[in-house]
């Protein structure tokens, strides 16, 4: 038997929840969060931010390309 395939591009897969799983809750994933920047020092605390407030000002630029000007 042959199957024809065809290659998959931009499909979105949901995450997968095994059944002997539970998703995170906020206060689990909250948690964990502030755990791993505890470990941070003011420098990465202070390069990390950049990096966010760089990545921020990037997306709202594309954003306000994307949408004309009414």
């Amino acid at each position: 038997m042959l199957t024809a395939t065809l290659p998959i591009s931009h499909v979105s897969v949901p995450p997968v929840v095994s059944r002997n799983e539970t998703g995170l809750s906020d206060s689990e994933i909250s948690q964990r969060v502030l755990k791993i920047r505890s470990g941070w020092s003011v420098a990465e605390r202070v390069e990390r931010r950049r990096e966010a407030e760089r990545r921020f000002a990037s997306l709202v630029e594309a954003l306000s390309d994307a949408c004309p000007a009414a």
